[in-house]
């Protein structure tokens, strides 16, 4: 087994226990009667980037909980388009995987309150209403050509609070990466398709790292092999 191999298998020994004991706090929502309805949560102390507000106001709070909100409900309804190039040592390839969300979901859109603070963080429930024609939309990832499959995503806090965002980039990368792993006989050279969150992500933080855990559909439009590359 590759260092780098030993090195995702640690972090998946140490991550499954706190799965299971339910240490990811956040989601875990799904669309229902097309209302889509989690509770999300940021820190009221967190660890600063530079132009990072510290400590975080009751405002500040609600505007990110709600920015973290319309991304992911974003990525439940219309999702995202996504570019993966697999890492290949022999040919000297650096893995690398573009995300772009295929439609930005306006933040006015969204109904929460005010959150709470407790604990050292803010917390707060935040909806959006589908209408039928997206909830139609949603259903269709539960058929062909979609699959499932998961990831587990890391970023360090020393990121701030961006590096929220790239915990769950990071999750859907490895699910990715791990559908097209089980699909492919041969190693692509690039490949383009579109991936959804099939439910709210949860996310944790676990030895200084952000960690999201994703349940994703993926379906791959075009896998451009090194032959034709």
């Amino acid at each position: 087994m590759s260092v780098r191999a030993q090195a995702a298998a640690a972090v998946l020994s140490c991550l499954v226990p706190l799965l299971a004991s339910g240490a990811f706090a956040q989601g875990q929502a799904r669309a229902s009667s097309g209302l889509l309805r989690a509770e999300f949560w940021t820190e009221a102390e967190p660890v600063p980037a530079v132009g990072d507000e510290w400590p975080v106001s009751a405002d500040t709070a609600r505007g990110r909980l709600l920015d973290e909100a319309a991304w992911v409900f974003g990525g439940m309804v219309w999702g995202f388009d996504f570019r993966y190039s697999p890492y290949d040592k022999t040919r000297g390839i650096e893995e690398r995987f573009d995300l772009e969300p295929i439609h930005s979901l306006d933040a006015a859109l969204l109904e929460a309150g005010k959150p709470s603070s407790g604990d050292g963080s803010y917390r707060d429930y935040v909806s959006f209403q589908v209408d039928p024609s997206l909830a139609s939309l949603v259903a269709s990832y539960g058929r062909q050509p979609w699959s499932d499959s998961q990831g587990i995503g890391r970023a360090d806090i020393g990121g701030g609070v961006k590096a929220r965002r790239q915990a769950y980039v990071d999750a859907l990368r490895l699910a990715v990466r791990a559908y097209l792993q089980g699909l492919e006989p041969n190693k692509p050279r690039l490949v383009r398709g579109r991936v959804v969150l099939g439910a709210v992500p949860s996310l944790a933080v676990i030895e200084g790292f952000y960690t999201a855990q994703v349940r994703a559909r993926v379906m791959v439009i075009e896998a451009v092999p090194y032959a034709v590359y």
